[in-house]
């Protein structure tokens, strides 16, 4: 019986995972979203939010139509995209959102209504729009944080 095998050189084995990690982490860096979509989308609630508050009707289909296409327009331009399972806090925080934006948007509606004034619509969507580019920011600095603990070990 012949017994041919070959020994692996340590030094090449370390190489070939430093190359991998460094594979992955420039995957990783395609995979954060752009500041740009992150200001689009806040944008584009926080004017649902002031439009419905307001009352103004005619136009809740601008933001209707601006949701869905500056989200396939940011998917198309994704060259990756992470490996995520969607978890329960995940799902908490989406049912706590959508229901702070019908929050905000019966605020702006009982505001306007109590007052005559659109003061309310336009606080509740400066507040939608805040809150929506806090979220893109910590999404960005979740995947930048997560990159910098694959560099570091």
């Amino acid at each position: 019986m012949n017994n041919n095998r070959k020994q692996i050189n340590s030094e090449e084995a370390k190489a070939a995972i430093k190359s991998i990690k460094k594979f992955e982490n420039s995957s990783l860096q395609l995979a954060i979203p752009s500041p740009w979509f992150g200001i689009a989308m806040s944008i584009v609630v926080g004017l649902l939010v002031f439009l419905i508050g307001a009352g103004l009707r005619d136009y809740y289909f601008f933001p209707i139509i601006a949701l869905p296409l500056i989200i396939a327009i940011h998917r198309s331009k994704m060259k990756v995209s992470p490996r995520t399972t969607t978890s329960k806090k995940t799902l908490i925080a989406l049912v706590g959102l959508i229901g702070l934006m019908f929050g905000l948007i019966f605020a702006g509606i009982f505001v306007r209504s109590l007052y005559g004034t659109m003061i309310g619509p336009i606080i509740c969507s400066l507040i939608a729009t805040f809150t929506i580019y806090w979220i893109s920011v910590s999404e960005r600095n979740e995947h930048k944080n997560k990159i910098d603990q694959d560099i570091g070990s």
